[in-house]
């Protein structure tokens, strides 16, 4: 008996060495595949902080540029369209990646605009008139466009849904940390050395081209079922095709789903009650992201503290404010599946009004009252500081959640770039009038306009927009076609659920 129980406890033993040994393995290829995936997004991870880098090379660029002592100097008006003229120029972006990437492919439409990007750099090292800024501010325009529209498409075909959130918040902490990257380097560089050496981040970008793989979706897309198999297995960790077949399968119907909604797609979208509320939720968030003071800042944040009397030096002001930026956004973004998505934006909206308010009240005191403010110096770069951080819980983060999770698969392409050419065309305008507006009406005007929308836009959004945290795509499509009174007793009923 002693004998019989003796082998039971071994062959137990040995049964849950086998398992664990399974488990560690299993957990050993998932953590392969994860590094898989990064790697071959990495190149596009480059290309957001050059991004980044290009949506705030104004800031220190218009120092240099407005300087009369300069070959190239400018006038504010000048000024104010040079650096509003990418924002426009992305619709070119926005327009062309659609074309491409069903055509020479996923990987090689990133590449293309690492190359625009790159020639971008070579235009405005080369620049010696205002034309040829506004020639490469046009190509800087047309190759963000394309690689900040495109690369969300890339990174969700290539990652697996649970770390799909991970790696897509990823994308936007490279487009802030290029905006820290830019303004440091314009402390402690020339005008010139500083477009040099950003001029190397597309080269990398261009270097690490090689490990970039294609998705499977586009082999699928291209009949090589073959290809998409083995991509698909090297993405995951399984070793054999067996195990990806139902992801294979899932990836066809995505595919001929998309087909069939090529047809009637615009009908559809004006058409119908949830898709076209979806649309106006989605514009309505990206005129406050657009008019919340968070492009504005982005674009002059050096010439906002020059007016402010700070007794620190403006270039170091613009590296606080733009290195806070890349990490407040990284624990204010796990809010939202905690809070839910419109109190979060709700909060969002009217800290940052607060914030703005306060900035406003300050320039009005010490531009306007011509107030001594020296005692309270400090106020326009703390709240500079508070306003990244509640900006990023919700005003500038919930256009791109809002991307995923407002309409169905036949629409969403279209919603989507019609709301990425609102968003240029609303940055055109606010990066544009910002330099008229101070000069015409002073800087806490504009700061305390920003701050009426950070008010308005969240409350209309709040009152109009369903739940979506915790829903599947259905209950959100279901939710957006009843009207606002059914749609809060579903939402209700669905909570208690």
């Amino acid at each position: 008996m002693k004998f019989g129980n003796l082998f039971c406890l071994n062959s137990s033993s040995r049964t849950l060495d086998i398992q664990e040994k399974a488990i560690s393995d299993n957990e050993s290829r998932k953590k392969s595949a994860y590094l898989r995936q990064f790697i071959s997004i990495l190149c596009g991870y480059v290309l957001m902080i050059d991004v980044g880098v290009q949506v705030s090379w104004s800031s220190p660029a218009l120092d240099y540029l407005k300087d009369n002592r300069t070959e190239n100097y400018l006038t504010n008006e000048e000024g104010g369209f040079l650096t509003s003229l990418d924002a426009i120029a992305s619709i070119i972006g926005f327009l062309t990646y659609p074309l491409l990437m069903n055509r020479v492919g996923r990987r090689y439409t990133i590449f293309v605009y690492a190359l625009i990007q790159l020639s971008a750099w070579i235009v405005l090292n080369l620049a010696n008139s205002y034309l040829l800024l506004c020639i490469g501010r046009i190509i800087v325009g047309t190759g963000y466009g394309g690689s900040f529209g495109f690369l969300t498409i890339y990174i969700g075909e290539m990652t697996e849904r649970n770390v799909r959130g991970m790696f897509l918040s990823l994308d936007k902490i490279c487009v802030n940390l290029g905006g820290f990257i830019v303004n440091a380097a314009g402390v402690f560089l020339s005008y010139r050395n500083m477009n040099m050496c950003m001029s190397v981040i597309p080269i990398i970008a261009l270097g690490l081209f090689p490990l970039m793989l294609e998705t499977p979706y586009f082999y699928l897309l291209k009949g090589q079922e073959k290809k998409a198999i083995e991509t698909q297995m090297l993405l995951s960790g399984e070793k054999y095709p067996q195990m990806v077949s139902d992801d294979i399968e899932r990836m066809k119907k995505t595919i001929k789903e998309c087909e069939d909604s090529e047809k009637n797609v615009f009908h559809e979208l004006f058409s119908d009650r949830g898709s076209r509320r979806g649309l106006i939720i989605k514009l309505i968030t990206e005129f406050t992201y657009a008019f919340s003071g968070f492009l504005a800042i982005q674009s002059y944040v050096r010439q906002i503290f020059e007016k402010s009397g700070s007794t620190l030096e403006p270039g170091y002001c613009a590296m606080i404010v733009s290195g806070v930026q890349v990490i407040a956004g990284v624990p204010a973004s796990q809010l939202v599946d905690r809070w839910g998505r419109r109190p979060v934006y709700l909060f969002s909206g009217f800290a940052s009004a607060i914030n703005l308010s306060i900035i406003g009240g300050y320039f009005f005191f010490y531009n306007y009252m011509q107030y001594d403010m020296s005692s309270v110096s400090w106020i326009p770069l703390v709240c500079m500081v508070l306003l990244q951080i509640v900006l990023n819980m919700g005003v500038s983060t919930m256009p791109y959640i809002y991307s995923g999770e407002l309409f169905s698969v036949k629409v969403k392409g279209l919603a989507c770039m019609l709301s990425s050419l609102c968003h240029s065309v609303f940055g055109f305008i606010c990066k544009f009038l910002l330099p008229v507006v101070v000069d015409s009406f002073g800087l806490y005007s504009a700061f305390w306009f920003f701050a009426i929308v950070c008010i308005v836009g969240p409350i209309i959004v709040f009152n109009i927009s369903p739940e979506t945290k915790g829903k599947h795509l259905e209950e959100v499509l279901e939710l957006l076609n009843e009207s606002n009174k059914k749609h809060t007793v579903k939402e209700n009923s669905v909570s208690k659920l």
